[in-house]
């Protein structure tokens, strides 16, 4: 049996288990009596997830493989620069995400949209839905490609064959559970990860001392042949001032507020869970979603260094064969390089299924639901259905974009920049009492409506009149969009109309704790507003 067949044995039997997951949550959603309460359900699970579980199924969710590519590559490329420009970002995400249980889950949305609308209105949430939709669908085809071009080589398949199976599989599962399946899936896959992840580091550490010469040597031996935008591996700057403090600037505020960290967070049993679940977030992603995949890509640097000041057919352009060729190099027995083959897959699998997911949910909860939903009294079964084939829909919809995929600088930078002026920026405003509903809309539309257009501007090179420091980033139109959106929540303060009493006592309102209590308390706060 040759190693491609035993690679494909392993991915069939992975996926199919996946397939059979969602199957088992398709019936376990059919057990909620109530329809309009399990039409709920598909977007935010059973509501009894403890703390551990919620902190591994986000740190499964963003395990994405494009952004720990991405991660690999930019180590790669720029040394120790590299902490910049997704190290520091990310840290300072998990870290911002402890603050959110405690106010937060006193408004019970299920999207991030849901949960502004009870700050502010229902335009607020209608608003803000596509443009969350829109982001993550960039995520969501960024992933499908990054995972089928790394599948492609080992398992010997094209590029777009291994797209359409890998959508398959896991836009069934996700059709079929909803969050369920995404939750119950999550710790499977978590798993596969940290055993991939910690196998790829130790191995690879190991081999490139032995390369080296021994383990202090790594770093002198990276230094003669040095990351291709480094003068060293200690070149802190590499990247340049302004490139450094633009990423951190766009990347953070959208990382904090990223749609998947919020549903598990509202999915937990209760406060003091979701609290404890963003303790255990942080340790988790120290270790597996940042220090590993940066060890891995160190040890790149002299497994597969730069020939001539270029990328070397084994890492790939963007570095998107670091984890394929680091597992066949260290690896010789086809049935241990088969297994972590699977948990590649799985790893990203956990990140593909989660977007999709919220995807659906911005269009659906967020647009369909306060405009037609609600509106027309739909039966949840209905609502129920409509949710499955936007699921579907979007998947659909990924796989043509994958299929155009321009590259992951522009794919990772224009989301999160729309994502930090847009959602963050309404979300952070939701800590002052004194933030009004037009404050909301206009920080929403500026953002969206600055971060596009000076994209554009941008690509067009027409920015020339901004000054060089700000220009040289090459993310200009983020830092403008971000500005944009900071100024119509300080407009919107001055002339907007204060929030009621009734509003500002959500504040100090009740926690909710579970599915049915959560559902509950979302029904009596739109029978408040529209009453």
């Amino acid at each position: 049996m040759s190693d491609t067949t035993i690679y494909w044995v392993f991915a069939i039997l992975f996926l199919t288990s996946m397939v059979g997951i969602g199957a088992y949550q398709f019936f376990g959603l059919r057990s909620v009596d109530n329809r309009d309460e399990r039409a709920f359900d598909f977007w935010i699970g059973e509501g009894d997830v403890p703390g551990w579980w919620t902190a591994a199924s986000l740190t499964a969710g963003w395990l994405l493989l494009g952004w720990m590519t991405w991660q690999m590559y930019l180590w790669y490329t720029y040394g120790a620069g590299a902490i910049w420009l997704f190290t520091v970002p990310w840290i300072l995400c998990t870290v911002g995400l402890l603050f959110v249980p405690r106010l937060f889950r006193r408004f019970p949305g299920v999207s991030i949209p849901e949960i502004l609308r009870f700050r502010f209105d229902r335009l607020t949430q209608t608003l803000l839905g596509p443009v969350q939709s829109f982001a993550y669908l960039t995520w969501l085809a960024a992933e499908i490609y990054v995972l089928s071009a790394v599948l492609s080589r080992p398992l010997e398949v094209e590029v777009i064959t291994m797209a359409v199976i890998v959508s398959c599989t896991f836009g069934t599962y996700v059709t079929l559970g909803g969050f369920r399946s995404v939750l119950r899936t999550d710790l499977i896959q978590f798993g596969c990860a940290a055993v991939m992840l910690a196998a790829l580091t130790g191995f690879g550490i190991q081999e490139a001392a032995s390369r080296a010469g021994s383990l202090a040597a790594i770093v002198p031996t990276i230094n003669e042949t040095p990351p291709m935008y480094a003068d060293h591996f200690w070149d802190w700057d590499s990247p340049g001032l302004s490139y450094m403090i633009a990423a951190v600037l766009i990347y953070t505020p959208g990382f904090i507020t990223l749609q998947g960290a919020w549903q598990r967070i509202m999915a937990t049993s209760d406060v003091k869970e979701a609290a404890t679940g963003m303790w255990w977030n942080v340790g988790f992603n120290v270790i597996i979603v940042v220090l590993m995949p940066t060890l891995i890509a160190i040890a790149a640097l002299v497994i597969f260094p730069p020939v001539g000041g270029e990328v070397p057919d084994a890492v790939g352009s963007y570095g998107y064969f670091i984890f394929s060729s680091m597992i066949t190099e260290l690896f010789a027995n086809p049935l241990v390089a088969g297994a972590l083959i699977v948990a590649l897959m799985g790893m990203a699998l956990s990140s593909v299924d989660t977007y999709v997911n919220v995807c659906a949910m911005n269009l659906t909860k967020d647009v369909l639901e306060p405009l037609v939903f609600e509106r027309y009294d739909v039966s949840g079964t209905t609502r129920l259905n409509v949710g499955r084939g936007v699921t579907a829909g979007f998947i659909g919809l990924a796989l043509l974009w994958a299929f155009e995929f321009p590259g992951l600088f522009d794919m990772y930078f224009l989301s999160s920049a729309l994502l930090s002026a847009t959602t963050a920026v309404a979300v952070f405003s939701v800590f002052s009492k004194k933030t009004t509903t037009l404050s909301a809309y206009l920080a929403m539309i500026l953002g969206t409506v600055g971060t596009f257009l000076f994209f554009f501007l941008e690509k067009s090179e027409l920015l020339f009149w901004l000054p060089g420091w700000l220009t040289d980033s090459g993310l200009a139109y983020g830092v403008i969009g971000l500005a944009m959106a900071v100024t119509g929540i300080a407009v919107g303060i001055v002339y907007g109309t204060p929030p009621s009493d009734r509003v500002l006592a959500r504040y100090d309102g009740a926690y909710f704790s579970g599915r049915r209590e959560m559902f509950e308390m979302n029904l009596r706060m739109k029978e408040e507003e529209s009453g």
